[in-house]
């Protein structure tokens, strides 16, 4: 896509707000003048959304540092700063991964993985750290060969934001067994993230999905999802899900049927 869409009900041309974690981010890390935030955010926003649309980016969620969100964060942290591993899966401009080095995190202990090496480049100029991140950035499909250059390598933890919900149930399964196959093999390494649900679970036509459809949970639906995943692999999951706030979708007029949930899956 070289062109930007604005008729898409997923982009805002509106000017962002920007939410204060990630304005300090902006401020403080990359030492963008708070008045130039704004637009220079737009910009990048606009080159991201020519390579892909993605409705994250179309609406600015992607500003919404999701990660502090997670019951699990600060021990996370902790744990990355005394040698821990992470990856972002499916980081798009990298901005959690901003995050967890802008709250003391070691570069050299976090990773990127991201299918469009572009995002990775835009994350560069929205950050302005190219010179002095030291995180690694893998980029390349997750369901080829070598996993999207993973391949090999292991995680304590895995960070999944609106990754697994693009996809159908039976990629949705593939893509999991892939990242439990990426976790370290000891009890406690886990998979945690968020993406958007439903409260009756179907299969629906959406243009960013994989294969032009996608697999809305519940939460029963998605723990049903990580027992096959847990028989395909052998590998013995315990699985947390919570529903954490109503949620929007541009093809559905009942906005009381979407949510945001909330996930972790932890080997045994």
């Amino acid at each position: 896509m070289n062109a930007i869409s604005k008729s898409s009900a997923d982009y805002s041309p509106d000017a962002p707000e920007i939410p204060e974690l990630i304005k300090a981010i902006l401020t403080e890390y990359s030492g963008i003048p708070e008045d130039e935030i704004v637009q220079h955010v737009q910009e990048v926003r606009d080159k991201g959304w020519k390579v892909f649309q993605y409705p994250c980016l179309g609406v600015y969620s992607f500003l919404n540092l999701r990660i502090v969100d997670a019951p699990q964060y600060q021990d996370v942290l902790q744990h990355v700063k005394n040698g821990a591993t992470i990856l972002d899966l499916g980081c798009c401009f990298g901005q959690m991964i901003r995050k967890l080095v802008f709250d003391g995190a070691p570069g050299e202990n976090v990773t990127g993985s991201e299918l469009e090496p572009t995002f990775v480049d835009l994350g560069y100029e929205l950050f302005r750290d190219k010179q002095n991140l030291n995180a690694a950035f893998k980029t390349g499909d997750f369901f080829g060969a070598d996993v999207g250059g993973l391949k090999g390598m292991s995680f304590d933890y895995i960070f999944a934001a609106s990754f697994f919900h693009i996809f159908t149930w039976e990629e949705q399964v593939e893509a999991m067994s892939r990242a439990v196959g990426l976790l370290k093999q000891k009890p406690g390494s886990m998979i945690f993230g968020w993406q958007t649900g439903s409260k009756t679970p179907r299969l629906r036509p959406h243009d960013a999905a994989r294969s032009g459809e996608m697999y809305s949970h519940n939460e029963q639906s998605l723990e049903k999802l990580v027992s096959e995943v847990a028989e395909k692999t052998g590998v013995e999951l315990s699985t947390k899900v919570d529903v954490v706030g109503r949620a929007t979708s541009a093809d559905s007029q009942d906005d009381d049927e979407w949510r945001y949930m909330r996930f972790s899956i932890t080997r045994c």
